[in-house]
């Protein structure tokens, strides 16, 4: 028999403050698994908060170690409260499936943060989480204008060829 040293517990939090435990598993992978999957299938449930721990077993620390400590946001590119910021982490990913914004660490320069919109390969980079979190609100705002007119997706590739061209004006300038 396989000897257990942690243990991982899922947990969502709604808007009432009433915690939904999601079991408690033998391994990380599969209790990250579970949480995701109940934020993606669940996205509308009015969650708020959610958390993956880590309790050490046979030891009598009385605190649990935070693997993930996440936020439900209003995602700046969809606007439905699907973006999940970690703090653990520090990165966001929108779990709505026809979305999936997304906002992490660069891992290729350091101290930059990358952010994007898997549906049309936007990407960008700034230098904090706001700046990110920004860039993707303005992006947003150009999609969500342009569906009133236009629900097209090469109108929306026309937007992300504009807005890497004002970028690049406005780097030009800045120099």
């Amino acid at each position: 028999m396989v000897k257990l040293d942690f243990v991982f517990v899922p947990s969502l939090i709604n808007i009432d403050g009433v915690i939904e435990g999601l079991g408690i598993y033998s391994e990380e992978k599969l209790a990250l698994d579970t949480l995701k999957k109940k934020i993606t299938e669940n996205w509308s449930m009015g969650y708020k908060e959610a958390q993956l721990v880590m309790w050490t077993l046979d030891s009598d620390d009385s605190e649990a170690v935070p693997l993930k400590h996440m936020y439900a946001n209003t995602c700046p590119i969809c606007d439905e409260r699907t973006f999940w910021t970690d703090v653990v982490e520090m990165n966001a990913l929108c779990y709505l499936p026809a979305c999936q914004a997304w906002i992490e660490s660069s891992d290729i320069q350091e101290k930059r943060v990358d952010c994007g919109w898997p549906p049309i390969g936007y990407t960008s980079h700034s230098d904090s989480i706001d700046g990110a979190l920004e860039s993707l609100r303005k992006y947003g705002a150009r999609i969500r204008t342009s569906m009133i007119e236009d629900s097209d997706i090469f109108t929306h590739r026309t937007l992300l060829e504009e807005y890497e061209q004002s970028l690049k004006k406005e780097s030009d300038d800045s120099t």
